[in-house]
């Protein structure tokens, strides 16, 4: 049995239904990732009693599995990703009557019920994590590269022996997009006042690279789910809130010239802010898109550091919710939402289709032809956690 290289692993998600039950990947649940570092780990209880000076036994404790999973960020096919995360998925919307259709993912405070089961596929065996709760996402770029999707989990546990996931039956795994990623020379970055005037052309700013992170705290606890005997080890239940989120966004402009972003942060200047990047062409007229909107950004920092060379600006804020939608964003009030263009014809926490759209854009989700994706702010519905993510291919 030969050994196995980076370039022979082959990675699957799939939405699941019942906390420590897996499901089985196939059409279209694949996915490209990089290097992972989703690591299981377990407590030792070592036997230390008096008149023992050296140990003799020890008993394996609490399973601990966490980690991240990077790739690259794809117009398509990493839906399911962003929809477990935010939490709120309405069904897309039909553009035309073409094979485009518009999305739009929210945030939900509670995304209890949310979660999948990971695959990776190790040549020669499989690394099934049945249940893992995404509770972090970080998109990020920088000039002359694709954009990177990194997602944050918490697992019950890593098996190797799984009858749900096998070799033979990862042969039903394929992958919807191995192209279309997301380029950082794409995006268009506009950002004004929080209470100023939509956002429009001469709001364009230029930074050479930024990073948007979100974090859920969540936690799951022992007790109730544990590992078959012989050897019984305790494995957490599904993650709850254990308190509010932190978002955050990095911003960095390739020169330092004046003091225009210094006088925000000592004003406490709020801003708002949406980047939108455009790729290839779907059909005639809509082109894949994709939006970060943010309602109200907080600078706090601003450190033009002296170099011998070009002096850069990086600008730190933290990225927070408001009362009020400002303008040109309605009924925003979370602190982002990413919605655009893409070949997804379902709602990929339920699966349901859309009914068959007219040849006009659904009135929830319209998106105009141009380059520049507009996607109305109506409020969707909590969606149901019980049914298949696949997505159907067009």
């Amino acid at each position: 049995m030969s050994g196995v290289a980076g370039v022979e692993i082959k990675a699957a998600i799939k939405k699941a239904a019942t906390w420590g039950t897996p499901v089985a990947a196939g059409l279209h649940d694949g996915i490209l990732i990089l290097p992972t570092s989703v690591k299981k780990s377990a407590g030792n209880d070592v036997d230390d009693s008096l008149g023992t000076f050296i140990p003799v036994d020890g008993n394996p404790g609490e399973i601990k599995v966490e980690g991240d999973i990077p790739m690259y960020l794809r117009y398509d096919g990493l839906d399911l990703l962003l929809a477990l995360f935010l939490g709120t998925a309405g069904d897309p919307a039909q553009q035309g009557g073409t094979t485009a259709y518009a999305y739009l993912y929210k945030w939900l405070m509670s995304v209890d019920g949310l979660f999948m089961t990971y695959v990776k596929n190790m040549k020669n065996y499989i690394e099934e994590n049945a249940s893992a709760k995404v509770v972090g996402l970080t998109i990020k770029g920088e000039t002359g590269k694709a954009l990177q999707l990194i997602v944050k989990t918490i697992c019950q546990n890593k098996v190797f022996d799984s009858v749900i996931n096998t070799t033979s039956t990862f042969n039903n795994v394929t992958i919807f997009e191995s192209a279309n990623r997301v380029r950082f020379s794409e995006g268009v970055f506009r950002m004004n006042d929080k209470d100023g005037a939509a956002l429009s052309d001469a709001d364009k700013i230029y930074p050479s690279s930024f990073e948007l992170s979100a974090q859920r705290k969540m936690r799951g606890v022992y007790g109730q789910y544990k590992t078959a005997a012989p050897n019984v080890q305790d494995l957490i239940d599904e993650p709850t809130n254990d308190g509010t989120p932190t978002v955050t966004l990095k911003l960095t402009f390739p020169r330092h010239s004046n003091t225009t972003y210094l006088s925000v942060l000592g004003s406490d200047t709020r801003k708002k802010m949406d980047i939108t990047f455009t790729g290839r062409l779907i059909a005639a007229p809509y082109y894949r898109t994709f939006k970060i909107q943010m309602p109200h950004l907080q600078m706090t920092g601003d450190d033009p550091a002296d170099a011998m060379g070009i002096i850069t600006e990086p600008l730190d804020f933290n990225v927070l919710g408001t009362l009020s939608a400002p303008a040109g964003m309605a009924a925003l009030t979370d602190p982002f939402w990413i919605s655009g263009v893409n070949r997804l014809a379902t709602n990929p926490l339920t699966g349901s289709q859309p009914a068959m759209a007219s040849p006009s854009a659904s009135p929830s989700q319209s998106v105009s032809a141009s380059p520049s994706v507009s996607v109305s702010s109506s409020p969707s519905s909590s969606p149901s956690a019980s049914a298949s993510s696949s997505p159907s291919a067009s």
